[in-house]
């Protein structure tokens, strides 16, 4: 009888040990969890859709919930050689750092732009209706959306094959005319990704040893006379892929900052607002 006492006794003492170690385990956890919700992981993906993969948090920040994005990237021969990884890589990129809702539309860039169709438009899956209740089915949703947008990405290299040129201008008007008819109040991003040159009879800015800035007034008085300027009021731009120390470009730095001058110049006559022009997008290297 006693030894069954001490037993039990013995018994209790173990369980209440378990159930503190088993308490103070969750407490750290959940101290754990609440490090993990600090300011850093809050600021670029806050609005980003769970379980989608943002390569970029400068983008992230850029792309909130609700955005309409028109994403235009370099398609077929117009890709330098070498330079597909990365302009892949920031292409997906758009995709995975939108926020919910965000609306993405996949333009190639080609030597016939302006009349070329989407490659893909689709819209970032938000937790709303049945997707409010069910997590897995909005995190199938986001998955779907994911690999509907990279399957278009993918096409790319052969799209256009036979281009003579390069018409980023062009993209860029069809992107302004799309945006115009998006819902009023909502923010407009242009993302392009393309090697910086626009080659086509009407404007060819690769000369070699020019400034490419030099010809930012005779191309806008052209591209007023014909209404060919893109109209982008109101809408941020990213101009990434440009490429500098590619040996076949044959592109010096002082050539790369004379584009970024001209595409400044081309935006902010349009109404819109350059917020960046670089080789790459933050956080993602020029080779992806």
């Amino acid at each position: 009888m006693a030894l069954g006492r001490v037993v039990r006794r013995a018994v209790a003492r173990s369980a209440a040990v378990v159930r503190g170690a088993t308490v103070t385990t969750a407490a750290a956890l959940v101290a754990v969890a609440a490090a993990g919700c600090g300011s850093d992981s809050q600021s670029a993906s806050a609005a980003q859709a769970p379980g989608a993969q943002c390569a970029s948090e400068w983008l992230g920040r850029e792309l909130p919930a609700g955005t309409d994005v028109e994403l235009l990237v370099a398609a077929g021969p117009t890709i330098p050689g070498g330079r597909w990884t990365a302009y892949r890589a920031m292409a997906r990129a758009v995709t995975g750092c939108a926020g919910a809702g965000t609306s993405v539309t996949l333009r190639p860039i080609t030597d016939k732009s302006m009349t070329e169709l989407p490659l893909f438009s689709g819209a970032v899956p938000d937790r709303t209706g049945q997707n409010g209740i069910n997590p897995l089915r909005y995190a199938t949703d986001v998955r779907a959306f994911a690999n509907r947008a990279a399957a278009a990405v993918d096409r790319l290299p052969d799209v256009g094959k036979d281009a003579r040129g390069s018409d980023p201008l062009g993209a860029l008007a069809a992107a302004g005319q799309d945006l115009r008819l998006r819902t009023a109040g909502t923010k407009h991003v242009v993302v392009a990704v393309f090697n910086g040159w626009q080659q086509t009879r009407a404007l060819n800015l690769f000369s070699y040893q020019r400034d490419p800035a030099g010809s930012t007034a005779a191309a806008l008085k052209s591209l007023r006379a014909s209404g060919a300027l893109p109209d982008l009021g109101g809408s941020d731009v990213v101009i990434v892929g440009l490429t500098p120390g590619v040996s076949t470009m044959q592109t010096s730095d002082a050539q790369l900052a004379g584009l970024c001058r001209f595409w400044r110049g081309v935006v902010e006559a349009g109404g819109g607002s350059l917020k960046l022009c670089a080789a790459a997008l933050p956080g993602i290297g020029d080779r992806g």
